[in-house]
């Protein structure tokens, strides 16, 4: 239990961290956050799915840095300050709807689908609040690792784990590509920006 508690801690740090930092360390946060995920995987025997979630679990983050590192940051929509006391209501309230669907989580999984509501409070907390297309990606990842972890619950998903990896890969790499056009052209990767050009 003080195992499972340990691991649900650091995947909402993590994510939290997604949202109140720069592109290139929200980045790293989702590189912490797939490899602490792997090791959750390897505690609960799934050797498979902590191979998958380790060796493909690193792929997004580094075509997210490489497209980092060849644009502008964007600035935040928002301020750290107030992003944090966003994150930490959001947090509250997460815990509130888990708290009030907690006879509908599955049996010996109530600690981490408190962890699972959490992060999905912060994934839409990170979809709404963000500019750069970039962050919005990463939001979009924090959802994936929701259904890698929810995979993982199941069994003989080791082919399902990999085949949702893969997708997630080139998704990446699709909205990055997307992200490095716009920046070429417009100069900048922050969408309400983008949105005002393309009128």
């Amino acid at each position: 239990m003080e195992t499972i508690l340990a691991f649900d801690i650091l995947w909402v740090i993590c994510a939290v961290l997604i949202v109140i930092l720069s592109d290139k360390w929200s980045t790293l946060a989702l590189l912490a956050l797939n490899l602490v995920i792997a090791a959750f995987l390897l505690t609960e025997n799934d050797l498979v799915g902590a191979l998958v979630k380790a060796a493909l679990g690193i792929l997004a983050p580094i075509i997210i840095l490489l497209a980092v590192a060849r644009t502008k940051h964007t600035q935040p929509r928002f301020g750290t300050l107030p992003m944090i006391s966003v994150a930490l209501v959001t947090l509250a309230l997460s815990y509130v709807v888990a708290f009030s669907m907690q006879s509908q989580f599955p049996a010996g999984r109530t600690t981490e689908s408190y962890a699972l509501i959490a992060l999905f409070g912060i994934a839409l907390l990170t979809l709404v609040s963000q500019k750069s297309i970039l962050k919005l990606l990463l939001g979009i990842l924090i959802l994936e690792n929701i259904a890698t972890l929810l995979i993982a619950w199941g069994e003989n998903t080791a082919l399902l784990a990999v085949v949702v990896e893969v997708f997630v890969v080139l998704i990446t790499l699709t909205i990055t590509l997307i992200a490095l056009m716009d920046f070429a052209e417009y100069g900048s990767i922050d969408s309400s920006k983008l949105t005002n050009l393309r009128g």
